[in-house]
């Protein structure tokens, strides 16, 4: 049974993370140094691995040598030992100097991307070190049976009717010409339906071959560089890829400002996969647009079922702290995404949650008209000429066209390019970090932040003396009665009094006129204000109005 749920806050933070597989599983000795070594998935029992380096004379003196070869744990299925002795080690080389494992069946150790793995550690006898091999050089150099040669499988998001794979190098076809190879079938793998092309046995080994992924009707994308000697695994959209592992389930996203301080997920509904109570623990975090995420890592064998998802704090059945938890049913066909705060847990969209900002641009160029392309850590439009207006709003007075970005783009470095829409006419770049709302002046001679704010008060009060508050995004004064009078200054025969508020640029403020704390003032005076540009008032004792420019 479940602990009672209760919706309440209070919860302690706990110490790192520590999941299943990473639990010690030999007994540390004094006089050597131990590796505990996490294998992947499909790694027998029965097989041989060995430990491989310079310290015990490399491949051939190491494997098939009982002192180099490792300890299956008796109550882990994915984790195998050794202890080393450095009094055994060769020519004065140490673990520092690099190693990697060698299954017998499988063969050398290899990275999810095919590449050779060098480990280093500089650890000392009496230790205990967790050690991690992704794949076995034998996962890919095996073709499947009943294709020809290899195969590119591809989850197909692209919305194309049409989907063919090119492929060339050097300065010819190596698949046939344009547009390529036709999708072969479809299979299902780990619940996943790719469509798969079979690149044929004569391709065998071939290296450097350009893959462009198309729809032979205009729409085309670049793809990887590889060598064909193992199967492939893509994920695409329209605009792109990624290489994916099928071996890999989907993910559970949480932006987690639920407080807590722990979280844990317990998947239930999925027979005999159901986990223990509370459940997983975050497998790390990722940066989404901007947003730091937790996820969950999940075994291949849950997707496409039909599951309860119960977020809680961690806290076991014999905890006598509270439980907080919600519950979310799915079905677990993609990648998820939450946001849990204290009140309620909702499922999101990555593309568009998270902080967004807007740039508000005085046009003063004269095109007809006008849209913003952008390159650097993220592109503005997905291509020349970019973004198109979002809106065109007047604040205090003045004309604004705004481009709304997308939370993608916050705390992102971009170079701007201001353009007629791909009339022929562009101003030079302009370089911006986008961690706050931005009001931009742009003309032919190029694009300028606008940096100064000006309250003009045409003053019929009466009063002895004048002073504006403001709180909001910006409090003015830094409390009340706010701030004094800057000046004065006459304008088309008319005299004004002045706040300089150029410090407060792009905020907004509820601006509250006053006699100087003196007892009198006028509620809220301009209500909500953008403080940006020059901004006109007239006012009486009890009174105000908002003035257009003069």
């Amino acid at each position: 049974m479940l602990p009672l749920f209760a919706l309440l806050n209070g919860c302690d933070d706990t110490d790192t993370i520590i999941f299943d597989d990473e639990l010690p599983q030999f007994e540390i000795k004094a006089n050597a140094i131990l590796l505990e070594v996490i294998m992947p998935k499909g790694s027998a029992a029965d097989d041989e691995y060995y430990i491989v380096g310079d310290f015990n004379g490399g491949a051939e003196a190491a494997v098939g040598n009982l002192e180099w070869q490792l300890e299956k744990a008796t109550g882990s299925e994915s984790k195998w030992g050794i202890y080393l002795l450095p009094s055994t080690f060769k020519d004065g080389k140490t673990l520092a100097d690099g190693f990697y494992f060698v299954s017998a069946s499988k063969g050398e150790e290899r990275s999810v991307k095919n590449e050779a793995v060098v480990h280093q550690l500089d650890v000392k006898v009496g230790t205990r070190t967790n050690v991690w091999v992704d794949r076995w050089e034998a996962y890919f150099n095996t073709e499947e049976e009943g294709h020809d040669g290899f195969v590119v499988y591809v989850a197909d998001k692209s919305g194309w009717d049409n989907l063919y794979l090119y492929g060339w190098a050097g300065a010819g076809d190596v698949t046939p010409a344009w547009p390529g190879i036709a999708v072969k079938g479809t299979e299902v793998i780990n619940g996943v339906t790719y469509k798969y092309f079979d690149m044929g046995k004569a391709l065998d080994g071939y290296e450097g071959v350009n893959l462009i992924f198309n729809n032979n009707d205009g729409k085309q994308f670049d793809g990887p560089v590889v060598t064909l000697n193992r199967n492939f695994y893509f994920r695409i959209t329209d605009k792109g890829f990624e290489e994916i592992d099928p071996e890999a389930s989907y993910c559970i996203y949480v932006d987690d400002q639920s407080g807590w301080g722990d979280l844990a997920l317990y998947i239930s509904g999925a027979g005999d996969n159901n986990e223990d109570w509370p459940g997983l623990e975050p497998a790390g975090t990722k940066e989404i647009n901007g947003v730091v995420y937790k996820y969950f890592e999940t075994d291949v064998e849950l997707m496409n079922q039909s599951l309860k998802l119960t977020f809680n704090n961690n806290k076991k059945e014999d905890d006598p702290g509270l439980v907080l938890s919600f519950v979310k049913n799915i079905t677990f066909s993609r990648d998820f995404y939450f946001s849990i705060t204290p009140e309620k847990c909702e499922e999101i969209d990555p593309a568009t949650h998270g902080t967004s900002y807007s740039l508000y641009v005085e046009d003063n160029t004269g095109w007809g008209a006008l849209a913003l392309y952008g390159y650097g850590d993220v592109e503005l439009g997905g291509g020349w000429p970019g973004l198109q207006v979002s809106e065109t709003k007047v604040i205090n007075g003045t004309t604004y066209k705004c481009f709304h970005l997308t939370p993608a783009c916050t705390n992102k470095n971009i170079n701007l390019i201001f353009n007629n829409n791909g009339g022929g006419n562009q101003l030079k770049d302009y370089n911006l970090t986008i961690d706050r709302d931005y009001y931009l002046r742009i003309s032919g001679d190029g694009c300028s932040e606008i940096k100064d704010c000006t309250v003009y008060v045409q003053d019929n009060s009466g009063w002895e003396a004048l002073t504006l508050y403001g709180w909001g995004d910006a409090e003015l004064g830094g409390g009340w009665p706010g701030i004094q009078v800057t000046g004065t200054r006459e304008i088309n025969g008319v005299t004004y009094k002045y706040f300089d508020l150029s410090e407060h640029v792009g905020k907004n403020s509820n601006l509250i006129f006053n006699n100087n704390g003196g007892g009198q003032q006028i509620e809220d005076g301009g209500l909500y204000t953008a403080l940006i540009g020059d901004i006109y008032f007239s006012i009486t004792a009890t009174s105000y109005e908002k003035l257009p420019k003069p």
